[in-house]
């Protein structure tokens, strides 16, 4: 064959390639506008409008369009990301991800049938897809459709063996048939899996509750409270918190981090914030703790002097203030500001508490557990001032006695206090309690079986 038809054979092919590049790729949807924009926070719009541009220059681009979505999501804007996960399954059907989200839309604004029936879709579509599964399973369950719910829960377990959701939803089925006994295996199962897992610890509380295991049922209650069910995991979600641009859920987020040990990335999240919102109440004293926990007081006390000065009546900066002047070695400073505090709100426990951190550093120890008794009274519940009223009488104080009292105390009010436990463990070593000390341990081992607190003690219990 000449060569000429070759080269013809060739752009033939090409052409047809290309045709069916053009058949095949995905619509170039357009992106509307956000409506009333003004009325948003003004990090959320700056934010979401950066997003949007990108997927204006490529709007073929499913993912980047399913970012969008994300971004929208994160910041409670459901309506809009609805129709930008829909738009995002329309170009790329071969991804249950968008579907999934779409009806997650209607469900957060309140259309739980709606929702469900898309669930149902889903999970018909992606029979293998595990987080649809799971959104069957919970949306059946607070429904009402337990077997649909126990169907859907049953397929969770084949497809991720490994989830704790799967048996804490089975379990849930069968507390709200009456059967605890069944319900506890199946918890106890998913906390195996996971012992970070709170819903399931505080569900497996209320069966052993049921089934008369009441001592287990005060501490899985104690360890579960406080965080409600999140679902299964999925990238998109995963990708969430990296969008959060309204600012109550940004201090929540930073709040968070800085308790788990990571201030620095509070700090950066709370900077971020201040050119958007200079005035907010809660952000520049949010920000000055958290400057304190990362080891930047000295550049936390120039916002605290800033608020102070412009509210010499609020107790709450110079609380703060007090524990930075100590963090910045100046325990005379932070005493003053501490005694201000008091002054001004006698009865915050908070303030009482950065009076005894003061005189800590001075070594007037018996001036600091009088301070700590006073904080004791003005918030009785909170365990965490026992343990550290205990912790003073007996290492600074001598005073083991007195201490084990205090730490009784701290554990009646909140069995799963670690730091309160791993005292009391200690404590009993020292007492000679070497029973105690193995049944404190025990309690240690459940709570947390991978700590190095538990491994210390084991070690010091090996020991004749």
């Amino acid at each position: 064959m000449p060569v000429r038809w070759w080269l013809l054979v060739l752009l033939g092919v090409a052409v047809v390639a290309f045709g069916g590049f053009l058949w095949m790729r995905p619509p170039a949807l357009p992106v509307a506008d956000l409506v009333q924009p003004e009325r948003l926070d003004p990090m959320v719009r700056q934010h979401v409008e950066e997003v949007m541009t990108l997927v204006r220059r490529n709007p073929r681009d499913p993912m980047a369009r399913a970012t969008l979505g994300i971004a929208l999501a994160a910041n409670g804007l459901w309506k809009e990301a609805r129709q930008v996960f829909l738009d995002v399954a329309r170009q790329d059907s071969r991804e249950p991800l968008a579907p999934m989200y779409a009806a997650v839309a209607l469900e957060e604004q309140s259309d739980a049938p709606g929702a469900l029936r898309e669930f149902r879709e889903l999970v018909r579509r992606f029979p293998e897809f595990p987080q649809g599964w799971y959104r069957v399973g919970e949306l059946s369950l607070r429904s009402g459709e337990l077997d649909a719910a126990e169907a859907a829960f049953q397929r969770v377990v084949q497809l991720t063996p490994k989830e704790w959701r799967g048996p804490a939803g089975l379990a849930e089925i069968r507390l709200r048939q009456g059967r605890a006994a069944d319900a506890v295996p199946l918890l106890e199962r998913a906390v195996g899996l996971d012992r970070s897992a709170k819903p399931a610890l505080y569900l497996l509380g209320q069966a052993y509750r049921a089934t008369g295991r009441t001592n287990e049922a005060r501490l899985a209650i104690a360890a579960g409270t406080g965080e409600s069910r999140q679902p299964m995991p999925d990238p998109w979600g995963e990708a969430a918190p990296n969008h959060l641009r309204a600012l109550p859920d940004l201090l929540q987020q930073a709040d968070a981090l800085s308790n788990a040990g990571r201030p620095d990335f509070a700090v950066q999240l709370l900077q971020k914030a201040v050119p958007f919102h200079p005035s907010h109440p809660g952000l520049l004293p949010q920000l000055a703790v958290a400057l304190n926990r990362s080891g930047r007081a000295a550049q936390a006390l120039p916002i605290l002097d800033r608020l102070i000065q412009q509210d010499p009546k609020a107790a709450a900066p110079r609380i703060t203030r007090a524990f930075t002047r100590d963090l910045l070695g100046q325990p005379a400073a932070a005493i003053e500001d501490a005694r201000e505090a008091i002054r001004l709100a006698p009865r915050m426990s908070q303030a009482h508490l950065a009076l005894a951190d003061a005189l800590l550093a001075q070594e007037k120890d018996r001036e600091a557990v009088a301070a700590l008794e006073e904080a004791i009274r003005c918030d009785p519940g909170n365990a965490e001032i026992h343990v550290e009223l205990a912790e003073i009488t007996w290492r600074n104080l001598g005073d083991k006695t007195r201490a084990l009292e205090e730490l009784r105390r701290a554990i009646e009010l909140n069995p799963a206090l670690i730091r309160g436990q791993v005292a009391m463990a200690w404590l009993q070593l020292e007492l000679k309690d070497r029973d105690g000390a193995r049944a404190t341990t025990a309690v240690v081992r459940k709570l947390a079986p991978q700590s190095r607190e538990l491994e210390d003690l084991l070690k010091a219990q090996s020991q004749p």
